[in-house]
């Protein structure tokens, strides 16, 4: 009995994700070429929570308030003027692409 409820939690973690350790992602990816990534940030994480954590529920505000910084002040070392949109993925909580792009300084 001990085995199959172990094997029923594995099951469960394996298909939705470590509920136990849940991370928000950024990524300020090239506007025309969606796969092609420029910069990517951890943002943060938390143990044992629920996507109503504030740290999953913040996840796209916090990414795009990190990409709009770093638009700003130039995207690094890439050229003058390259549209870039902010991506984020919150485990399965939520996930997307924003629909604006913002502009390199």
């Amino acid at each position: 009995m001990k085995l199959f409820l172990l094997a029923i939690f594995t099951l469960l973690i394996t298909v939705n994700g470590n509920i136990f350790d849940r991370h928000c992602k950024c990524k300020a990816v090239a506007s025309k070429v969606i796969h092609i990534s420029y910069h990517s940030w951890d943002i943060s994480s938390c143990k044992l929570c629920s996507c109503s954590n504030a740290a999953m529920v913040n996840c796209e505000q916090a990414c795009k308030a990190l990409v709009e910084s770093y638009a700003l002040t130039g995207c690094g070392k890439l050229t003058k003027n390259t549209k870039v949109k902010y991506a984020w993925e919150a485990n399965k909580c939520s996930s997307g692409l924003s629909k604006n792009e913002l502009t390199c300084a």
